[in-house]
């Protein structure tokens, strides 16, 4: 018997539906070998958290943290690693923002970006919350970090964005068309929401961001808030989030 604790997150108000797509994946995945799901739920952050037993139990084992992302010790965090996460407790502290990247033998310990490396990666010299609202910084945003300072004395991490992360950001902020942020939900649910409002067509691209994170890149001619209200009431209680470069450019110019 082994239990695996697995990077991605299930939450929200399709937290039952997203479980039972982990489920399905890797039932399909384990079906011609000796190996059982015994317990399927989420550790207290939120992680995919199963347990696998039978012969083959070491091969599923490492084939589910090769395909999904394992969560890290903490003896085993490096200066030299990049780390998948997503961004926690957003706006609830003035001095940075935390990323949950899964460490899980310690009491609660995420990555803290400290606002002064926050203020350099921009090139926003303002307050937590004008960056945050600048850049779309919100709850649950997968990011990927770089840790620049472990303390496993007094249980303190800190970080700072990979270039990847910055990358997508700058280029989704000098692109002309709007986004839809939407994340706990399956792609499925998100497509067939777009079909049933007839709204499929003015997608241009839906990106995934992370296992059940999306983001729906519209066509020019379409705004990302009419696609909201219109797919809002088929996916109530998820959470969404506009992405309007023209908006947010005007944000981060402005003097306040």
């Amino acid at each position: 018997m082994k239990t695996i604790i697995l990077l991605p997150k299930v939450y929200g108000a399709y937290r039952g539906r997203l479980l039972e797509t982990i489920r399905s994946e890797i039932s399909e995945m384990v079906a011609e070998l000796d190996a059982e799901i015994t317990n399927l739920g989420t550790n207290n952050k939120n992680h995919i958290k199963l347990v696998i037993q039978g012969e083959d139990e070491e091969f599923v084992f490492n084939t589910l943290a090769k395909e999904y992302g394992k969560c890290p010790q903490s003896d085993t965090l490096s200066l030299d690693k990049t780390y998948p996460g997503q961004l926690v407790d957003v706006g609830k502290v003035g001095y940075g923002l935390y990323s949950d990247i899964g460490i899980i033998n310690s009491r609660r310990m995420d990555a803290l970006i400290p606002l002064h490396q926050l203020r350099n990666q921009f090139e926003l010299h303002s307050s937590m919350r004008r960056i945050a609202e600048t850049f779309v910084l919100v709850e649950n945003l997968p990011v990927e970090v770089d840790l620049t300072n472990i303390d496993l004395y007094n249980n303190k991490v800190e970080a700072k964005f990979n270039q990847s992360t910055l990358s997508r950001i700058t280029e989704w902020m000098h692109d002309d068309h709007e986004r839809l942020l939407i994340f706990g939900a399956n792609r499925s649910d998100v497509e067939n929401s777009l079909k049933n409002t007839n709204h499929r067509e003015d997608i241009y691209e839906i990106e995934q961001l992370g296992k059940f994170e999306l983001s729906l890149r519209c066509k020019r001619s379409t705004r990302a808030s009419g696609i909201l209200a219109a797919i809002g009431p088929k996916l109530r209680g998820v959470p969404m989030h506009l992405f309007i470069p023209k908006e947010l450019e005007a944000k981060k110019l402005a003097k306040t």
